[in-house]
């Protein structure tokens, strides 16, 4: 009895697994990535905080065989134990490369240039912007290697595609692209103006390119600065396209938007079309263009300081005819030509100062005084655009102040700029093109009934 027990002793001693292979060393496994990599040791950033990835088929995963009497312990294979790898997402900053963050990170100039090479072949490397986001997947040094690993990186520098390097075992990269299916989707935001008719559209979801579009189309009708009250309302139907996991592909544009001004005692609206021999455009419910003859106002983000008419003059301090409006604005506020036209006159014009003198056809002709200057290019028989910058302004001439005194003639006679601009012919759809506007109203109307409440981009963290 006393030798069976002494023989079980000693097969149990023989068979027992060595503690060390029961638990594995946790110094080896970081908890972010080692500090010998800071971030941005140049600059003093700290590297930002690091997921770890947990490591597979490690040693302390490692199951051991049940004891057997006098046999030696299940070996380990080793080209199953895998070390661990660290994954961190970085943004590349004002003069990054790929390459200059891989460095960073601790890659070897040699593996980070096959790396970089390998995703040349599909991405533009010199056309990526600041805060392009790329993940980087590393095995940080060990007793084995003396240097970090780059064992994967993704970049998505498109909604529509993501490209994916990996390391094989022979140490060679190879690149994977997944494509992303794009749909168009119809969305629709609205709200009480609070404030200013951008701020409001802004925090109701209305990405910049489609509001500046909207802004624009109402520009010939409405005024922001003056025409806008409290109680008035937008509303805006936008197209935008979308990636299936929830990027947008582009900015987006308006195909409807409704605008009240004057707490509700106007209401605009305008629908996008493109007519057989035309530009694509809005044209309000009747088929007519926005586009006016003239702008409103010559100026964004002014204020009417003078009407029209009979005043006293601050300077001359008589009374007698105020041929224009003045507009009040910072200096070097940009001014815009009213319409399409011929200048006739750009330079010093006495009480006008720094002076520019538009002919337009109709019998029509504008003039914009007391400019700090005027815009390069600008000078006598050159051709202007509707709302183009033709001038900045001042307060040259006769002028107690910043701003800009705008005129408009007709047949050489002064008349009051903003009751003709209101009154302002605009093109008129006929024949086909009418009847295929009709129906193009029909198509969006119904949309903006379905349509879906605007989206906001997925934001990943960093």
């Amino acid at each position: 009895m006393g030798c069976l027990a002494i023989v079980a002793a000693l097969g149990w001693a023989v068979s027992r697994p060595d503690p060390e292979l029961r638990t594995a060393d946790a110094s080896r496994v970081p908890s972010r990535l080692a500090s010998d990599f800071d971030f941005y040791p140049e600059s003093g950033t700290p590297m930002p905080e690091m997921m770890v990835l947990a490591p597979t088929d490690s040693l302390a995963e490692t199951s051991v065989a049940a004891p057997v009497a006098a046999s030696d312990p299940a070996p380990i294979d080793a080209d199953q134990v895998q070390p661990p790898s660290v994954e961190t997402s970085v943004r590349l900053k004002n003069g990054d490369t790929i390459a200059r963050v891989l460095g960073r990170l601790g890659v070897v100039a040699k593996e980070a240039a096959e790396a970089v090479a390998a995703l040349a072949k599909h991405v533009r490397m010199e056309r990526l912007p600041i805060g392009q986001t790329i993940t980087v997947k590393i095995r940080p040094a060990d007793d084995e290697e003396d240097v970090p690993v780059l064992l994967a990186l993704s970049i998505r520098p498109e909604p529509r595609r993501k490209f994916m390097l990996e390391r094989d075992e022979d140490g060679d990269y190879a690149v994977e692209v997944e494509t992303f299916e794009v749909e168009s989707k119809f969305q629709r935001a609205a709200g009480e103006v609070d404030g200013s008719v951008i701020a409001s559209a802004e925090a109701a979801g209305v990405p910049h390119a489609p509001l500046a579009e909207m802004l624009r189309a109402f520009s010939w009708d409405v005024n922001f600065q003056h025409d806008i009250k409290p109680g008035d309302r937008f509303d805006v139907l936008i197209e935008r396209g979308w990636t299936s996991d929830g990027l947008p592909v582009d900015a987006g544009r308006v195909l409807w938007a409704e605008l009240t001004t004057g707490g509700g005692a106007e209401n605009y609206s305008i629908y996008r079309f493109k007519p057989r021999n035309g530009e694509e455009f809005f044209y309000n419910g009747k088929g007519e263009s926005v586009v006016k003859a003239l702008l409103r106002t010559p100026l964004n983000m002014s204020r009417i300081s003078s009407r029209f008419g009979l005043r006293h003059h601050p300077v001359l301090g008589f009374t007698r005819l105020h041929a224009g409006v003045d507009f009040a604005a910072p200096p070097g506020t940009p001014i815009l030509a009213a319409g399409a036209g011929s200048v006739v006159e750009a330079g010093p014009n006495g009480g006008y100062g720094r002076w520019v003198k538009i002919r337009h056809d109709g019998g029509l002709s504008t003039g914009y005084a007391h400019m700090s200057r005027i815009a390069a290019g600008v000078h006598r028989r050159v051709h202007v655009r509707q709302g183009q910058v033709i001038g900045f302004v001042g307060s040259t001439g006769l002028s107690t102040g910043p701003h800009l005194h705008f005129e408009l003639h007709r047949n050489g006679r002064p008349v009051d700029p903003l009751s003709v601009a209101r009154t302002s012919l605009r093109a008129r759809l006929g024949g086909q093109d009418l009847v295929r506007f009709t129906s193009r109203v029909s198509e969006i109307d119904r949309a903006r009934e379905s349509a879906g409440p605007i989206e906001r981009p997925h934001v990943e963290d960093d």
